[in-house]
């Protein structure tokens, strides 16, 4: 059987120090010789490092919480609290005041302009901020995608949200284990572009299907056996593009193309 098969599910005990030593010196051996056990073990340690610093902030902030609670625990007479208030409409209506005088002096200020003194270029904001921006908070699902949308039919940059959540995903399909490209590939448009990848359990057929920033199948290359794939930029149109490897019916990572 597979080793990382036999001992993936030690990964969890490893990280709490619940394996014995012998089974310790096992599981170290076989990550010695699997990138993918690996890095399984990096990233449980990492993600218990995430949990134990929250649970100290935690920890941290109620005793915080607790040591200023009984520090001011002073209650304000409600004779201090009125005056207050009325210094503070005070000092609002003089600033108004003030405001009001100085718009009779100086019309043409730009605060005072029936115009945003920001003037946003939609050229100058990337795709999903952009759609964000023009779209407000009140504003349906639907018309946010609207948007998008359209923004994505003269820039053929603008990512794909559902598409952009994948990317860089990895699976814990064991069968392939994808060597390159890296998830976020930028190239030119005569670039040759080099998949790689290593079966873990034996040859399987291995699918590659590329799609563009509307979500059109540009390539779908099927059934591949060998090691690897080399795909020729030279003929493509700049723009964003999203490539999925696939071995049978089960995802195996999801990347983004950028061609310029």
């Amino acid at each position: 059987m597979n080793d990382y098969l036999t001992h993936s599910h030690w990964i969890g005990k490893f990280t709490d120090k619940e394996l014995s030593s012998e089974q310790e010196s096992t599981l170290l051996n076989q990550a010695s010789h699997n990138p993918l056990l690996r890095n399984e073990l990096r990233l449980d340690q990492d993600i218990s490092e995430l949990l134990a610093d929250y649970d100290r902030i935690k920890l941290s902030e109620t005793i915080g919480r607790t040591i200023k609670k009984g520090r001011t625990n002073v209650i304000i007479p409600v004779y201090l609290r009125i005056a207050a208030s009325v210094i503070i409409l005070m000092a609002l209506s003089a600033l108004a005041g003030l405001l009001i005088n100085y718009s009779k002096q100086n019309s043409g200020h730009a605060l005072l302009i029936n115009r945003p003194v920001l003037n946003l270029q939609p050229d100058r904001i990337p795709g999903l901020l952009y759609a964000y921006g023009k779209s407000n908070l009140r504003s349906t699902p639907a018309e946010r995608r609207e948007i998008v949308q359209n923004r994505r039919n003269y820039d053929p940059y603008t990512p794909i949200p559902e598409y952009e959540f994948l990317v860089g995903t990895v699976t814990r399909d064991i069968s392939v284990f994808v060597v390159s490209p890296v998830p976020r590939v930028k190239c030119k448009c005569d670039s040759l572009l080099q998949f790689n990848w290593r079966w873990l359990t034996g040859p399987v057929p291995v699918n590659l299907e590329i799609t563009d920033n509307h979500g059109r199948i540009v390539l779908n290359t099927t059934q591949i056996m060998d090691v690897g794939y080399t795909l020729d930029t030279k003929h493509w149109a700049r723009g964003l593009y999203y490539y999925k490897i696939t071995a049978g019916d089960e995802l195996v990572t999801v990347g983004s193309i950028s061609i310029y």
